[in-house]
């Protein structure tokens, strides 16, 4: 018998990240081009997230399909995400996409925060910031699927439409968190600071994808 061990590793410790998945799927694959450019705008948004690291991306990975793709990412924060939700290149992709409208491609995407709950941008550097109990904030999450059939989270969960009170990313991850901490002072509006989501541009409203979702 083998007296040989196997090597086993773990991660280094870190307070918080936010792991975003996202994808996009081929609904007619004889119509390349209504979904080609999709395929492109990921590889351009890849290129610039991984050639500045001070995005807030920490690992990013590819992972194709028979009709699709899957990436998954992991950020620094929610904040460094939704900031790259503002940036150009990410924006006109999704100009583009409700601009075309059509079915011949679906998208989605995942948003998991994971460890210490987030509760802002970071202070500048050397501000003094009064401690706050660890569930003030919470840890949320959120997702939204266009033209889409069922999966992931979707499936794990159930789905609803988008309606006004969900149509920002950070309004959805808002309703997940409030129910990780105790009530809040009478006043208090969790969508004071709401942000686009990164699945949609400002201003748009999302697209309902087949079925309800």
């Amino acid at each position: 018998m083998s007296d040989t061990t196997i090597p086993r590793l773990t991660t280094e410790p870190r307070e918080s990240l936010t792991v975003f998945l996202l994808g996009a799927r081929v609904n007619a694959l004889l119509k390349p081009h209504s979904w080609v450019w999709v395929v492109r705008a990921f590889s351009r948004m890849a290129a610039e997230l991984q050639s500045d690291p001070s995005r807030g991306l920490l690992h990013s990975r590819t992972l194709p399909s028979m009709f699709g793709v899957t990436v998954v990412q992991y950020w620094e924060s929610t904040e460094a995400l939704l900031r790259y939700a503002h940036d150009e290149t990410h924006s006109a992709a999704w100009r583009r996409y409700y601009r075309q409208g059509g079915d011949a491609v679906g998208l989605w995407h995942e948003t998991y925060e994971v460890g210490l709950p987030q509760s802002g941008p970071p202070d500048p550097a050397g501000a003094e910031r009064p401690e706050e109990p660890p569930t003030q904030t919470g840890r949320g999450y959120e997702a939204i699927y266009a033209n889409m059939p069922t999966t992931g989270l979707g499936r794990a969960l159930g789905t609803r439409p988008i309606d006004r009170g969900t149509r920002r990313a950070l309004d959805r991850m808002a309703l997940r968190r409030a129910r990780n901490r105790p009530r809040t002072e009478p006043g208090t509006d969790d969508h004071a600071h709401a942000s686009p989501s990164p699945g949609m541009p400002p201003g748009r409203r999302s697209t309902p994808a087949p079925g309800g979702q």
